[in-house]
């Protein structure tokens, strides 16, 4: 007799946890190089009793990462990079390495290259890059190789190689865990990207599709409404079914 209202209030559940990641991707559609976001839900069947018809539960097992790379905007900013590619970049935190695939770097106070937020972006050896004050133009090289040249009589002398910035394929989209702050960790080791190239004097958009997220969103409101009636239209028969049964004898 409770099942009805036990399935109903775990679609409830459901929904509700798929409202709140599509209204998170919703929020972050214009976010620098944010992946949009998906709930992986199951089923869990249960059987009363011999005879009887089993019961199928729903159940949120894990929410995974689209890795699908957002759409590219030149900003001519020297300091702006793009990946292209299964990468991310490594940054350091206090609580550890974490990763971005925000490019929009800039040098701090201290002479670090740092992330839009001032964290330090580490090399590939897992050390900060240092960016010398007032020197030539910077370059980023497709390998993520940072340098600035050298001039005298408006002809280039030299080119002095500051680091290469560390790249790194994290495990899979289900292993990613994003923080309240943007940043990403993951459950397994990252290892060295293979295959990416850095696009300087552009940024990663989000990959968020708003059209798409937008009728999700209406469409989960729905199905959230339609559940939520029957949850009650079925509350509302047991109670009455135990307010006939415990009710005065005629």
């Amino acid at each position: 007799m409770e099942n009805a209202l036990y399935v109903g209030l775990s679609q409830q559940m459901a929904l509700r946890r798929m409202l709140d990641v599509t209204a998170n991707n919703v929020a972050n559609m214009n976010t620098m190089a944010f992946r949009a976001e998906r709930p992986v839900f199951d089923d869990f069947v249960s059987r009363t009793g011999r005879g009887a018809d089993p019961t199928a539960f729903v159940i949120d097992r894990a929410t995974y990462t689209d890795t699908r790379e957002g759409s590219l905007t030149t900003t001519g900013n020297p300091f702006d990079i793009a990946i292209r590619g299964d990468a991310w970049l490594q940054v350091e935190t206090p609580a550890g390495p974490r990763y971005t695939r925000d490019g929009r770097l800039g040098r701090s106070a201290e002479g670090d290259l740092v992330t839009v937020d001032g964290r330090p972006v580490l090399d590939d050896a897992g050390n900060r890059i240092t960016v010398p004050e007032d020197v030539g133009p910077l370059t980023f090289s497709s390998d993520g190789t940072l340098s600035y040249t050298v001039e005298g009589n408006g002809q280039e002398i030299q080119s002095v190689e500051l680091g290469r910035i560390g790249l790194y394929s994290l495990p899979g989209a289900e292993g990613l865990q994003r923080g309240g702050d943007g940043l990403v960790t993951a459950t397994g080791d990252p290892l060295p990207a293979i295959g990416v190239t850095i696009v300087q004097g552009a940024v990663e958009g989000s990959n968020v599709q708003p059209i798409v997220e937008m009728v999700r969103l209406i469409d989960l409101t729905r199905a959230y409404g339609q559940a939520t009636k029957l949850t009650e239209a079925e509350n509302d028969r047991q109670r009455g079914a135990i307010n006939k049964i415990g009710g005065p004898a005629t």
